[in-house]
C-alpha cells in the first residue's frame, strides 16, 4: 500500500493510508542505505511510502518514494542535514509581534529556505493586537519589494484568519517559528477538533515553552498542516556563501548591473545592491541581515576545513 507519514515518534512512523492510521517501523534496509547517511533521519512527516501491515494495523515501511522539496536546517553539533518535512506547499513562518517579539532576521533565514526548495513562503506575524502602529508598518517596510506574502493576525480578536484560511485551502502547509509565537493556538483556531496543548510564555525570560514535542501533520478536508516544534535557530547547511544574494530576491534585478558577474554584495566596488540600499529602495535592515547571514555561512565554511 502507498501511504504518507503524517508523524514521526522516535523511530515509531505514523502512516495514513485510506482513512485510517497504522504505526509502522522501517525496514532494516534503510539504515545501510548510503543515500542518507548525511540526514539525520531516513523518512519524515510528508514522505510518500510504501509499507504493509498485519492485523493489528501495525507495518512495516518498504519504500520511500523521491520528494518534491524538503524543509531542513542544519543539525545542531553535527554536519547532517535535519530533515523535518517534505512534499509540501507552503511554509508558513509564525511570529509575534510580542513575547516573544519579531525576529525578521530569523524570518529570512527561512525565507532562504523556500526560495532554494521553492516552496512559497507566507510570513504570518501573530498577535496583531499587541502590536503598535509602528510595529505593523516596520513588517510592510522591510519586505517591501520582495515579493513574500505577510499577513497579520491576533488568535484573541479573531483577526486575519479568513485570509490565512485562504492561503491553507487544499495545500500542506508547514507551521514553524520561534516558540510562544502562537502556532498551536492558530491551529486551536482554525482546526478545534486537533486540541493541540499550548503554554504561556515564560515569565521569566519572555521566550516561549516548548509545547509540540513531535513533527505531526493534522487534517482538516484538503487541508493539512504540519505542526512542528519551536525553533531556536536555523542553519543553511547546502547554501554556498557566494549564491546566497540570489535567495534575496529584491536584489536580483540590481545584481546584474553590479560591475563584477560574482558580487557578494559586501565590499565590491561598483555594487549595484549597496547602490539601491543607500537610495532607500532595499531596506537597510534587510540588507544588514543578508550581511550577517553571509558572514555566518563563510565561518560555518572555514571552519568545516
Amino acid at each position: 500500500m502507498k501511504g504518507r507519514i503524517i508523524k514521526v515518534f522516535g523511530q515509531i512512523y505514523t502512516v495514513e493510508y485510506d482513512g485510517k492510521s497504522y504505526n509502522c517501523v522501517l525496514r532494516g534496509k534503510f539504515r545501510r542505505d548510503k543515500r542518507l547517511e548525511s540526514f539525520s533521519g531516513p523518512a519524515v512527516t510528508g514522505d510518500i511510502v510504501d509499507f504493509d501491515f498485519d492485523d493489528n494495523n501495525e507495518g512495516i515501511i518498504e519504500t520511500v518514494h523521491e520528494r518534491r522539496n524538503i524543509f531542513s536546517r542544519k543539525e545542531h553539533g553535527s554536519r547532517k542535514e535535519d530533515i523535518i518535512a517534505s512534499n509540501l506547499d507552503l511554509i508558513v513562518v509564525i511570529q509575534s509581534f510580542k513575547n516573544p517579539r519579531l525576529n525578521l532576521r530569523f524570518v529570512d533565514r527561512l525565507l532562504i529556505r523556500g526560495e532554494k526548495e521553492k516552496i512559497p513562503v507566507l510570513l504570518c506575524a501573530n498577535k496583531s493586537d499587541l502590536a503598535a502602529k509602528k510595529d505593523i508598518q516596520y513588517v510592510d517596510t522591510y519586505y517591501a519589494g520582495t515579493g513574500i506574502s505577510v499577513i497579520k493576525t491576533s488568535v484573541v480578536k479573531g483577526r486575519g484568519f479568513d485570509v490565512l484560511l485562504d492561503f491553507l485551502a487544499d495545500r500542506i502547509s508547514i507551521f514553524t517559528g520561534n516558540s510562544g509565537v502562537g502556532k498551536s493556538s492558530i491551529i486551536n483556531l482554525i482546526m478545534p477538533e486537533t486540541g493541540l496543548r499550548i503554554t504561556p510564555v515564560s515569565e521569566s525570560t519572555g521566550k516561549g515553552k516548548h509545547t509540540t514535542t513531535n513533527v505531526e501533520m493534522v487534517s482538516s478536508g484538503a487541508m493539512r498542516i504540519i505542526d512542528t516544534p519551536g525553533l531556536r535557530e536555523f542553519g543553511l547547511p547546502d547554501i554556498d556563501p557566494p549564491s546566497l544574494g540570489y535567495y534575496f530576491t529584491e536584489f536580483r534585478k540590481y545584481a546584474e548591473s553590479c560591475n563584477f558577474r560574482a558580487c557578494t554584495h559586501d565590499h565590491e566596488p561598483g555594487c549595484e545592491v549597496k547602490k539601491q540600499v543607500e537610495a532607500g529602495n532595499i531596506n537597510h535592515d534587510r540588507y544588514i541581515s543578508y550581511l550577517n547571514i553571509y558572514n555566518s555561512l563563510k565561518e560555518n565554511l572555514d571552519n568545516l576545513y
